[in-house]
């Protein structure tokens, strides 16, 4: 951005929906003209003029010295994930390499060691026309048998590779003394895997990463745009240097879902999965991750028939955006928050309690909460991200953070967040969630002091309280408590920052994980009660 234009566009292509925003040059800085989604399908030109058009009725000199299709675009794109098999010496050197592959986003259709599967199984396979990749890891240097299994390994898969084309190798550890093996084959090499925290940045997972590339390369679709998850968590880096807080961002799509932690010294930890998509597509085979999101889902209905309802969000995501749909939409969304928390979690003891700790601010992003109203979006992360302490937190509502996030030098993505901040996050408000509180007992008193006004709460234990506090209004939360260990550490009186937003101040003193009955009709009849007050005039 060395020189300026006074308007251009963002895109964010995503699988199931394209995002566009037109941004211009007011008042001295950047600002968000008009935003728009359509599903994917839809040509992006008719959205931009769309976007053009809008402006032009409101002020029609802006755009009148130069037509809207001279405009510099800022694009990003998600890719769909891409299938890999996973193939190591032992059951846990497997595990390790899982963790790194699946952490870069691909979805592992297959894990391999010798024996497991059966060779027959094995071969049909990695034959299978729909593989992209397959990796295969061994210590560095390999410990005990391990050195003469992977050279088995490798004897074994290379000639059955060397039938395909289009498919890629990734290499780790000492599997790749053996890249001749795979004769002319796209090989990309790598360090064994390690027992690291699955949010940990090794190189075996940047090496995954760029495998991503080489299979667009080698099967002629070259990806021509940045990639807008690598663009999340680009932009989440920048705004905890902007902010100087402990940054989280958590974005989820169709196909894929992202997160990632920094603080003002930098990414601290960062995950993308395929399996925390708003469905992932096994759910079209099986029920288990169907009747997952129907766990969250407080609407009635034939098995079968809401099944089949869920089905569809994989099938036709841009359909039955309203009304009941809606609400299943954000069912979907908690499960796969939940998947994805669970996946930040994985790994070493250390890692998971790094991820423990809440932090300062939180960005949602993703078309996974767009048919939602601000404040159960809000109460859909404090439901599954579940982190005792208090957090303020905003909605990417226009899918900037992607787009904003691919420029390639910092200082440019820094400076344009800076003045595209109050119109790109949408504040949901504050939540304060509490920990290890004994059922059935005052949880203590809030008093809150906002705008010269004093509202004092009584706090109940296994519920979540509503106080308002609008967007643009900050105020102080003292908490006095009898517990003793209301937010994670041992105090009797706390005394909080906290912001206004759409959803106003959350405090939550409900169980930290959060347990939902398991009968069916009880269980909806909770997530009801905790979710209809949510949704503008008590209806979605």
């Amino acid at each position: 951005m060395a020189s300026e234009p006074l308007a251009f566009f963002t895109v964010d292509h995503g699988t199931a929906t394209t995002a566009a925003n037109l941004i211009g040059r007011v008042g001295g800085r950047f600002r968000l003209l008009a935003s728009g989604a359509v599903p994917a399908a839809v040509p992006v030109d008719a959205l931009l003029t769309d976007l053009a058009a809008r402006v032009a009725s409101i002020e029609p000199e802006f755009l009148a010295g130069s037509g809207w299709e001279s405009l510099a675009r800022l694009e990003a794109g998600s890719r769909v994930p891409g299938r890999i098999a996973c193939i190591a010496a032992t059951e846990s050197r497997l595990a390790e390499l899982e963790q790194a592959v699946g952490g870069a986003g691909w979805e592992i259709v297959l894990g391999a060691i010798p024996g497991r599967p059966d060779e027959l199984a094995l071969a049909g396979a990695l034959l299978d026309r729909t593989l992209d990749a397959v990796a295969i890891a061994s210590g560095s240097p390999p410990r005990g048998d391990e050195r003469d299994t992977v050279r088995g390994l490798c004897d074994a898969v290379a000639p059955l590779l060397r039938r395909r084309s289009g498919v890629v190798v990734l290499l780790a550890g000492a599997a790749a003394d053996h890249a001749e093996r795979f004769g002319e084959l796209t090989v990309v090499t790598a360090p064994a895997p390690e027992p690291v925290a699955a949010t940990a940045d090794t190189a075996l997972r940047r090496a995954a990463e760029v495998l991503a590339h080489r299979v667009g390369q080698v099967s002629g679709r070259r990806d021509r745009l940045p990639d807008a998850r690598a663009g999340f968590r680009s932009a989440i880096e920048a705004l905890a240097t902007l902010l100087d807080r402990r940054v989280e961002g958590v974005d989820i799509g169709w196909t894929g879902g992202t997160r990632a932690l920094a603080t003002p010294d930098g990414l601290r930890a960062s995950i993308i999965r395929s399996d925390a998509g708003l469905l992932p597509p096994a759910s079209l085979t099986g029920d288990r991750r169907v009747d997952a999101v129907l766990r969250w889902s407080p609407l009635r209905g034939d098995t079968f028939a809401m099944r089949d309802r869920v089905r569809n969000l994989l099938l036709a995501p841009w359909r039955d955006a309203a009304g009941d749909g809606a609400r299943l939409r954000l069912a979907a969304a908690r499960a796969a928050l939940t998947r994805l928390d669970h996946a930040w979690t994985a790994g070493t003891k250390r890692g998971a309690q790094a991820a423990r700790a809440a932090p300062d601010v939180l960005v949602a992003s993703g078309g996974a909460f767009a048919v939602a109203p601000a404040p159960a979006a809000a109460l859909a992360l404090v439901d599954t991200l579940r982190r005792p302490g208090a957090t303020a937190l905003f909605l990417d509502h226009a899918r900037l953070l992607g787009p904003v996030g691919a420029l390639g030098d910092t200082s440019d993505r820094r400076r344009l967040l800076a003045d595209l901040l109050d119109d790109a996050l949408v504040p949901l408000g504050t939540a304060i969630l509490a920990t290890d509180l004994r059922p059935g007992r005052n949880a203590g008193i809030l008093r809150l002091t906002a705008n010269g006004i004093d509202t004092e709460l009584e706090l109940t234990t296994g519920s979540i309280q509503l106080v308002d506090l609008p967007p643009g209004v900050a105020g102080s939360a003292v908490i006095e408590t009898r517990e003793g260990a209301w937010l994670g550490v041992r105090a009797k009186r706390f005394a909080l920052d906290v912001t206004g937003g759409l959803g106003g101040l959350l405090v939550d003193t409900r169980d930290v994980p959060l347990r939902l009955p398991e009968r069916s009709e009880r269980r909806r009849e909770v997530i009801d009660a905790w979710e209809r007050p949510l949704w503008i005039g008590g209806e979605p």
